[in-house]
């Protein structure tokens, strides 16, 4: 096993992969993103999830909680396409992306891409999976 230095392990976020994108018939260059960015998506999307309370009384526990379903959507929404844009705008691609040019994507598209760009930035679970898990049930 090769022991990797610190130039190694940073440059894996300049280290673009050509992804095959089903939902456009052809390929994109992708980049993983950084602890941080991928930190940065999930507070995005965990900005929706609304206000939950917990309290605990003689070791029993009461909870309650209150969620806007089109907040939630919302901000899932916004993490999907703020992933897509750090991953897509790299040097191997050629144009520059804006986000508003990514929210005109299909949405198949959007999901497509977006758990590409997760599983290349090593987050284990992607939408896909919760979806088919669900299925299984």
């Amino acid at each position: 096993m090769t022991v990797l230095t610190k130039s190694d392990i940073l440059q894996g976020i300049k280290n673009p992969k050509k992804i095959k994108i089903e939902a456009l018939n052809g390929e994109l260059w992708l980049r993983p993103l950084s602890s941080s960015e991928v930190d940065e998506i999930l507070n995005t999307e965990a900005q929706g999830y609304g206000t939950f309370n917990a309290t605990s009384k003689r070791g029993k526990t009461m909870t309650d909680g209150k969620m806007n379903l089109p907040k939630l959507q919302e901000k899932q929404a916004e993490a999907k396409y703020l992933a897509i844009y750090k991953s897509i705008n790299n040097q191997k691609n050629n144009d520059e992306w804006e986000i508003d040019e990514i929210k005109q994507f299909r949405n198949d598209a959007v999901n497509e891409i977006y758990d590409h760009v997760m599983e290349l930035s090593g987050v284990d679970t992607t939408e896909r999976d919760v979806k088919e898990f669900l299925e299984d049930e």
